[in-house]
Order: structure tokens, then sequence, then C-alpha cells
């Protein structure tokens, strides 16, 4: 063999053993911090934002009219036309009682039925006003509460449509054994046709997605909570 073919038949056998080599560096580059924490970062960013798509559908959904009949009603206190809503469902037939939770304590029975003119039948066998609710967990405490003591199976949720994914996720941790249907109600916060064109609708999606995240969080971290039925400052109107 000429010299010059066994330079190049080492040169080829040098090349062919150092190529094998170089693939176990490369993939050691992969786990190396500089290339995992940019990788986990953008699978957390696309996660959250998939999430927030997901939630926006769900908050946009209208209410089904197929949905099942329940035997009670309750309505969260905050938004335009939830209290009213509930009690136009209640007087339809969508439950026997309601309960509005998160009632001002100053408003008491004269004063819910002048703002409700509609509620004024139902005032004195059908509707409970909970004052003690100051925020969406204390919602569905006293909601929990409420169906228990009454031993309903079944709850119409009447609130807005962007603050529903939360009191429901509230409410099926507190109770789980009951079946809950949601009324979501629209306001004019919200463009439910194209809410990414709208600045106010992107912001209040926004606020609320993170809202939710913080309550399924805490949800995970809080030990199991007992709420038996306890004699509560709730009252039927007139009562």
């Amino acid at each position: 063999m000429t010299p010059v073919r066994m330079e190049a038949a080492l040169s080829g056998m040098t090349h062919n053993q150092a190529a094998p080599a170089a693939r176990p560096r490369r993939a050691w580059r992969i786990l190396r911090p500089g290339f995992l924490f940019p990788a986990f970062l953008a699978s957390l960013v696309l996660g959250l934002f998939g999430g927030f798509l997901s939630f926006a559908d769900e908050v946009t959904r209208p209410y089904d009219p197929s949905s099942p009949r329940t035997e009670a009603i309750v309505a969260m206190t905050g938004g335009s036309y939830r209290v009213s809503d509930a009690v136009g469902l209640l007087g339809s037939g969508h439950g026997r009682r309601l309960l509005v939770s998160g009632v001002n304590p100053m408003v008491r029975e004269r004063e819910f039925a002048r703002a409700v003119p509609a509620a004024l039948p139902f005032l004195g066998c059908c509707i409970d006003l909970d004052h003690r609710a100051l925020n969406t967990r204390g919602n569905a405490i006293e909601t929990a509460k409420w169906a228990r003591l009454h031993a309903f199976r079944s709850l119409l949720v009447v609130t807005s449509s962007y603050h529903m994914p939360r009191t429901m996720l509230e409410l099926q941790h507190l109770l789980p054994d009951v079946q809950l249907v949601a009324y979501p109600v629209q306001t004019d916060a919200l463009n439910p046709t194209g809410w990414w064109k709208d600045r106010a609708s992107v912001k209040i999606l926004g606020f609320e997605y993170a809202k939710y995240l913080l309550a399924a969080v805490g949800l995970r971290l809080d030990a199991p909570i007992d709420e038996r039925p306890r004699p509560m400052p709730m009252r039927t109107a007139r009562n």
C-alpha cells in the first residue's frame, strides 16, 4: 500500500471512530441547565396560553337550555343581573328554593324586595339571604352549608360568566356529591363573540384566569374542610 493510500485509510479510521463519540456530547449539551430552563419556560408559557384559551372558550359559552332541572338555585351577588336572573329562574320552576349568597348585611328583606320586585311573591317561603360570605370561597362555604341543611342533591349555579369557572371549582371541592349546573350570566363587561378583539374583555379574562389558577393551587394545598350543617345566620325573608 502506498503512503498516500495508507494515510487516507488511517484518516478514515480515525473519522469513523471519532463520530460516535460526538453524539453523547450533543446529548449532554441538551441536558445542560442552559438548554433545559428555556425549554421548561417555553413549555410553561405554551401550557398557560393553552389553558387561557380553554378558559375563555368555557367562559363565553352560553347557557344550555337542555341542561337538567335542579332542586334548588344559588346566586352569587356582585354582578349585574345575577340576582334578578336567579329570581326569574325560581319563578319558572328551575328550583324550589333560592339562596342569594353574599348579600350586604345592611340589605334586609324590605330592601331586597325593593331592589328586586320580582322576588316579592317568594320572600315568605322560598328565598334565603346569606349575609356572611365576603368572597367566592365564602360563597362556596355558605352554599355547602345551605345545600346540606336542606339535603339538596342538585343546584343551579347563577353568576357572571367570567366568574363561573372559579365558582364551580370552589363548589365542586365542597360538594363533590351534588350535581352542579352552571347558569352563566352574560354581561356588557365581556364580549363573548369577539373577546380577543376587545381590550377590556381580554383584561377581564386574564384577571379571572389568574384568580382561577390561584384558587386551584389553594385548594390543592388546603386540608379537607368539614362543612356539616351548623346553625347559620341565614334567614328566609319575614321569618
